[in-house]
């Protein structure tokens, strides 16, 4: 990281949030400090709650589009945990070993704002595929995360001010990690957890083990420390519904597909005084698979100041991250010696500030954030002639390389009076993306003509606004508008399928302007004397203006790019040299989504139900890409989907038993023949039927205090479905006589042992 670019950052960051300092300070002077008033609120339904049920029921009551789970102790996938909150989905791709989160149809880097504690994820895997046409790779953004380590996951749907929603068109998902906390019992200062999974049809082995110690050094302080080990093993093979083994559609059918990722987390917390908090925490990830050695290292380093003041509550925030892909040989056509690596760093620093107006109460958030993204491929050619290995390497669509990076500003004003609330603020952000271009060829117009490095800059600024109210706990309204963007990454406008010519210089960013309408509803005593229902519902719009999507083109008369249906329409004459080039435009008319959400949570203590339903409608343009180079979505977001998860605790509630149902709606993907309209030339829908009802059993018993027994059965009645936003199921060339689509897993079966001390 730039230090004069980092000192910069700094300054501007602490002279935004000098004024609240110096207001802290002249207040201490005088000798008089004065506190909020303290609220308190709880539940004693169901007895004692864990962090993870707390966290849910806070964003049940949170006004917006909000959801949280906890730890996972269903024994659930990440991808099912995530599929079962409402506008969230995920979209998967089995050859990558990342997690992509999608909300309202919408994934990927810019448009969601994927997080670890806190620290946006940049990763872009590209996995060799003997599925695809020519060898092509899948390749979508992600992040590398064990799921042993996380302990909870924050999702917020639509805009807002603050750091979260720079550079996150449809929200942000933020993945808790294991901490000091989570370890440690409640007084204790040494502790240790363990956890070991195993399972059949291809659900493999799993363990992780962990400790903590948190201790008092005198003058020095307290300090924490956490460490944690994990390690997994699969072969990537499975048996579908209909018993068909999944190497007869293609996945799992070699080596490449069995991995063994291991993964270290380590957490070291200082506090010297009830005045300041720093932790350091470090991530490593390591795994084989599909071809590739993958490799990332995350480190952060997180302070806080909380003086005896409303004024300063000051969080800073910095991190590196880097990730590397190295490929076997034979893993690509025509490349050897091929590694790509993607780099992340940034800064934040934010202050809150509580204080009386008009009345009320009111609370002033103000920061900034500073983030570089870079991409990097080290490509060679194993092709003897030196011009044609070069025409190969600028030809080609593997992990285009670039860099962006983002200067923002950001304020809020949270304002109650009475029964109301108003949350007002914006995000200003300074957007720049560099990469280099090669010189277009002679028989085409293109500018810039000769090789170039591009620099392209864009400012942003987004506003957002919030009203609810607390009219009664069985309705409390809320309202919100907010406008967010996101700037085009280097893989859109570097996409080198036809080298220089296939790349956009002058792609712009999105922006979306989104509407939400909703209410939280809290109900005591209904069917029993201490039960509770907490449930929001709200409806949503958005519109999306210069949407990016990518474009068929074809070499006109005189070097001009002409589109498809200007050639077929005789509008435009073709030259004789002709190119078929796939571009990332922006496109003329807005992109618009809307659907409504509803979660609930229903506990009465000896018995639970959990409800989320989601229905959308979106006008997305299918991506030519995606088509014919797996780059980006190739399924829709299912038209409805819904999760619900009941439950009951027996013997003095030492024994849980539960079941999961969930159906996924009609959705459409990309036509696997890539049928093409006649005239446009662009890529045609094929509908996917909604999928059965599928249903997962599981069981908690917690033998005493130390041990907890767990035990899952997933699609317990063995149905054979096709998973929407499944990469397997709409492979380029997939069709059904020559390669079948990739069905779910069928039923399977799995045990886990929880220790924890």
């Amino acid at each position: 990281m730039n230090k004069k670019m980092m000192a910069h950052w700094v300054s501007a960051a602490m002279a935004v949030c000098g004024q609240s300092a110096l207001a802290a300070d002249a207040a201490q002077a005088d000798g008089k400090v004065e506190f909020r008033p303290l609220v308190v609120s709880g539940s004693a339904a169901g007895g004692a709650e864990a962090d993870g049920d707390r966290a849910e029921k806070r964003a049940l009551g949170k006004p917006g589009a909000f959801s949280s789970r906890g730890e996972n102790t269903r024994s659930e996938s990440l991808d099912a945990v995530l599929r079962g909150m409402p506008g969230v989905y995920t979209q998967i791709d089995p050859n990558q070993g990342a997690v992509s989160v999608n909300i309202r149809g919408m994934s990927g880097l810019g448009r969601v704002n994927t997080m670890i504690d806190g620290v946006s994820q940049n990763y872009f895997g590209s996995a060799p595929s003997e599925l695809a046409h020519g060898g092509v790779p899948t390749s979508s953004f992600g992040a590398l995360i064990d799921p042993n380590f996380i302990v909870g996951v924050d999702v917020e749907r639509g805009g807002s001010a603050g750091g979260n929603s720079i550079n996150a068109l449809a929200g942000s998902a933020n993945f808790r990690m294991l901490g000091v906390d989570d370890v440690l019992r409640e007084g204790k200062r040494y502790g240790a957890r363990a956890k070991y999974m195993s399972g059949n049809n291809g659900l493999g082995r799993s363990g992780m083990v962990a400790g903590a110690t948190r201790q008092r050094l005198g003058d020095w302080g307290e300090f924490g420390l956490v460490g944690a080990i994990s390690s997994s093993s699969s072969s990537g093979t499975y048996r579908n519904g209909s018993g068909v083994d999944s190497t007869e559609f293609g996945f799992g059918g070699d080596q490449s597909f069995s991995q063994n990722p291991q993964s270290q987390l380590f957490k070291a917390e200082w506090r010297p005084n009830a005045r300041h908090f720093a932790e350091l925490s470090a991530r490593r990830y390591r795994n084989h698979f599909t071809k590739r050695d993958i490799q990332s290292d995350d480190y952060a380093l997180k302070y806080r100041y909380t003086p005896l003041s409303e004024w300063v509550d000051l969080t800073a925030l910095a991190s590196h991250g880097k990730g590397r892909q190295s490929y076997m040989p034979g893993a690509l056509i025509n490349f050897t010696n091929t590694s790509t690596e993607n780099v992340n760093d940034s800064l934040s620093v934010d202050n809150a500030s509580r204080f009386d107006l008009w009345g009320g109460d009111a609370t002033l958030r103000t920061g900034a954030k500073w983030q570089r993204n870079r991409f990097v491929r080290n490509v060679f050619s194993n092709i003897d002639d030196p011009e044609t290995a070069q025409q190969a390497i600028e030809n080609n669509p593997f992990a285009p390389a670039g860099k962006q990076e983002m200067r923002s500003l950001f304020a809020s004003l949270d304002y109650r009076y009475g029964i109301f609330n108003v949350v007002g603020g914006f995000n200003y952000t300074r957007f720049e993306l560099g990469g280099h271009k090669p010189a277009c060829r002679d028989d085409l117009r293109c500018f810039p003509q000769g090789a170039a490095d591009i620099s392209l800059k864009e400012r942003y600024f987004d506003p957002s606004l919030l009203i609810s109210a607390e009219v009664a706990p069985w309705f409390q309204p809320f309202a919100s508008v907010a406008r967010t963007s996101r700037g085009p990454n280097p893989q859109e406008v570097f996409f080198a399928n036809s080298g220089a010519d296939s790349m956009n210089p002058f792609l712009k960013g999105e922006r979306a302007d989104t509407v939400q309408l909703g209410f939280n509803s809290m109900f005591h005593g209904l069917l029993s004397r201490d039960d509770t229902l907490r449930l929001k519902l709200l409806g949503y719009r958005s519109k999306i203006d210069n949407y990016i999507s990518s474009t068929m083109f074809r070499i006109c008369k005189e070097g001009a790019r002409c589109s498809y249906a200007d050639v077929n329409t005789g509008k435009a004459e073709e030259a004789d040299v002709s190119d078929t080039m796939y571009v990332y435009t922006n496109t003329v008319s807005p992109v618009r989504t809307r659907g409504w959400e509803l979660e609930a949570n229903y506990d009465a203590g000896f018995v639970y139900a959990r409800l989320s339903y989601s229905r959308e409608r979106t006008s997305q343009p299918p991506s030519i890409a995606a088509a014919n180079f797996n780059f980006g979505d190739i399924t829709e977001l299912p038209s409805s989907y819904y999760s619900l998860d009941v439950g009951a605790r027996l013997l003095e509630r030492k024994l849980e038993l539960g079941a999961i149902f969930r159906k996924d709606g009609e959705s459409y993907r990309i036509n696997v023949d890539r049928n093409a309209d006649d005239i446009t030339g662009d890529v045609e829908k094929e509908q996917q039927n909604a999928t059965p009802t599928l249903i997962d059993l599981y069981a908690n018993y917690k033998l005493n205090k130390q041990l907890t027994l767990r035990a899952g059965v997933s699609n317990l009645t063995n149905r054979s479905y096709f998973a929407p936003l499944n990469v397997m199921n709409a492979m380029p060339l997939q069709s059904t006589d020559w390669t079948p689509n990739a069905t779910g897993r069928g039923r399977a079966y799995s045990a886990t042992v929880e220790w924890r001390y």
